[in-house]
């Protein structure tokens, strides 16, 4: 396989942090960047999915489709995140009239800063 190399440019306190923990990890720094710079492209792709998903362009498939992980890893993420994409229809004519029946100041402040319209 071809490789490409890419360079960045460290402080020398990161320098040194870094060559910290190569030592004590007995890896190489190459490695190490490596592979933290892979985990963090995951991340980055499992939180762009969650994002879509929260704004219902895909569903959990889709999403962990495009997370590259498996729907359980993306289900258990979406979990781990409290996330709870509501599709009920009605459901925020419900809150809306939850709110105004209890006079809940906080339910009506969190309904009025989000995109839920009124019907």
């Amino acid at each position: 396989m071809t490789t490409v190399t890419k360079s960045i440019r460290l402080t020398p306190q990161e320098a040194q942090e870094l060559a910290t923990v190569s030592q004590q990890s007995a890896a190489s720094e190459a490695a190490l960047m490596k592979k933290w710079l892979l985990q963090g492209l995951q991340e980055e792709k499992v939180d762009r999915a969650i994002q879509a998903y929260m704004q219902r362009k895909t569903d959990l498939r889709g999403g962990a489709a495009l997370a590259g992980v498996s729907y359980n890893r993306f289900w258990h993420e979406v979990q781990k995140r409290n996330i709870v994409v509501l599709d009920e229809e009605g459901f925020e004519e419900r809150l809306y009239e939850l709110a105004d029946m209890f006079d809940d100041e906080t339910l009506k402040a969190a309904l009025a800063s989000q995109t839920i319209t009124r019907t």
